[in-house]
């Protein structure tokens, strides 16, 4: 009984997301959410992010790198909190979505759909999945897979 529990602990603590951007570039990223301290707590205990200033006044903004050029800043939503639905999903860059989008499950976040490969285009080649966050805004993990083949045992939730 404790082997099973063991060796699927040892698999979620392989799956951590990794924060390399695949190509080195460096990407910012702005989002509105509706709690400012949960979005935090969100990108800090799951993401892995850090804050860049942790001395600043985080009331109403935070900014958070998330690894080889990746920021992230937040701020809280003006308005009614969401985004619009229809508003495309930010992009976060990683070394492996597949094994992100594994952490991102193991902690309770909704997979949507299945990974796709972009088969044409600037980002050919790439792992796209997405996932909502705590507070229900979509996001996006792409990772650059070069001639691997996909794995989409990674079903929607």
């Amino acid at each position: 009984m404790l082997l099973p529990l063991l060796a699927a602990a040892l698999l979620v603590l392989a799956a951590r997301p990794i924060h390399a951007a695949p190509s080195g570039d460096s990407s910012y990223i702005a989002m509105q959410v509706p709690d400012l301290p949960r979005a935090m707590r969100f990108f800090q205990d799951v993401m892995h992010c850090a804050p860049i200033d942790p001395a600043a006044d985080m009331s109403q903004t935070a900014l958070l790198d998330c690894g080889n050029g990746t920021v992230v800043a937040l701020a809280i939503a003006t308005g009614r909190g969401h985004p619009p639905v229809h508003a495309p999903p930010n992009v976060i860059p990683t070394d492996d979505a597949l094994a992100t989008a594994s952490w991102l499950r193991a902690n309770h976040l909704r997979i949507i759909g299945r990974p796709e490969r972009v088969s044409e285009g600037p980002g050919m080649d790439e792992i796209v999945v997405t996932f909502l966050t705590p507070w229900g805004q979509p996001l996006q993990l792409v990772s650059h897979v070069g001639a691997l083949p996909v794995d989409t045992r990674l079903a929607a939730q």
